[in-house]
């Protein structure tokens, strides 16, 4: 069993002994399935201001996206905050970015609005961080 959040689980992804996890407490957490550690919790002064709404992870690094109109860019093996790939100036007023996906150098963002504020649309991005 893995516990460590402190409310709804928003999203999973599971790659070998990987597991990273994502949460309406605004955190995410990369797990070792293996020994059921939780070898890093992506938060700090750069964590999201609201629930986490989607995430993936590639062999170098987690994105996650959230209620409050970010998506984050985060290095698997330390845990460390890289980069905000997107900060929506409606984020916190009603813009949310839904959805990602990613490969190992470009991601998709399905980005929208609980308030019509945002128009819906799909965002791609390079995120080269070298």
């Amino acid at each position: 069993m893995f516990a460590g959040h402190q409310s709804l689980t928003s999203g999973m992804e599971l790659k070998g002994n990987i597991l990273v996890s994502g949460n309406a407490d605004s955190t995410v957490k990369v797990w070792d399935i293996s020994t059921g550690r939780c070898v890093h919790t992506l938060q700090g002064e750069n964590k999201h201001q609201s629930a986490v709404t989607s995430l993936q992870f590639t062999k170098d690094f987690v994105v996650t996206s959230s209620d409050d109109g970010t998506v984050k860019l985060w290095d698997l093996k330390n845990g460390e905050f890289i980069r905000n790939l997107v900060s929506l100036d409606s984020g916190g007023s009603g813009g949310v970015v839904w959805r990602v996906k990613c490969s190992d150098r470009k991601v998709v963002c399905a980005v929208g609005s609980r308030n019509g504020i945002e128009d819906t649309k799909l965002i791609v991005l390079d995120y080269d961080v070298y």
